[in-house]
């Protein structure tokens, strides 16, 4: 049953198509986070497909490529790319850290934000209407959103929380801290539902990602070319990641966000040379 949440979860989160049950449990947040795999997976498939039928259908190249474009913002409902936004008008605006803290949880939109999002939005356009007029291999767009996805998911389980961060709450104890397990009565404690721990979501992260990626290699046409963009898309969320946690003091959603977006950048740059 905890699986089963943690994934509707999942998909209620990190997934716009809608979700069949709605349920949501703190105590499910690390296999929340362990799922992000198979979203990866199905937003991959979705991607892929859709750009398989555009071209079968002998849809006008232009908009073939806008469609590509957009598609991996929309099938997250713009959740990552809105991280992106907020990371990069706080990196990019040099103040302390305090400030830049500040100004990732500012509602507002900066100019970094929306000037970083721009060229990003042009080079998404570049390169991938670049790879599509050359052919993009199916298992290659897939494998884009499985790993970028999988990478920044391990960030959080595995780094240090920002005091903001809603993961910031997620600890390896199965239920509370012992001080106040310690105050509570036998029988409330009794009665306290356990917490997967991060060290569940790790290992339940890492089963998923091992298959989709020798799945990946199994049904890939060239190995060659998939090991690239698998290189690609590690290299540049993880990366991004480290970077946005030390300008930032930390690791966020917002920063996972952030690492997603320049990983699938990554991913799709690679594509051209592919």
């Amino acid at each position: 049953m905890k699986l089963l949440t943690g994934f509707l979860m999942t998909w209620g989160n990190f997934c716009s198509l809608p979700c069949p049950v709605k349920r949501w449990d703190d105590n499910c947040k690390s296999l929340m986070l362990g799922f992000l795999p198979t979203i990866g997976l199905i937003i991959g498939l979705l991607w892929a497909g859709i750009y398989v039928g555009l071209v079968y259908l002998s849809f006008p190249f232009l908009v073939v490529s806008f469609i590509l474009a957009f598609l991996p913002f929309a099938l997250c409902g713009f959740m990552h790319a809105d991280g992106f936004m907020d990371c990069s008008d706080a990196i990019m605006s040099r103040r302390p850290l305090e400030d830049r803290q500040r100004i990732l949880k500012d509602t507002h939109t900066g100019a970094f934000a929306v000037i970083s999002a721009v060229f990003m939005i042009l080079g998404y356009f570049a390169f991938i209407s670049t790879a599509a007029s050359m052919g993009m291999d199916f298992v290659n767009i897939v494998i884009i959103t499985v790993l970028s996805r999988s990478i920044a998911g391990l960030e959080v389980l595995l780094s240090k929380p920002l005091g903001t961060s809603q993961y910031a709450s997620l600890s390896e104890s199965s239920f509370s801290s012992s001080d106040e397990t310690e105050a509570e009565t036998q029988d409330e404690a009794e009665e306290k539902p356990a917490a997967a721990t991060k060290k569940q979501g790790i290992m339940l992260l890492l089963i998923q990602l091992v298959i989709y990626t020798a799945l990946g290699f199994w049904a890939s046409t060239y190995y060659a070319s998939t090991a690239l963009v698998y290189g690609a898309v590690v290299l540049g969320t993880f990366i991004s990641i480290t970077y946005a946690k030390k300008q930032l003091g930390g690791m966020s959603g917002d920063i996972a966000g952030y690492g997603i977006v320049w990983g699938e950048f990554c991913g799709v740059a690679m594509l051209v040379f592919c």
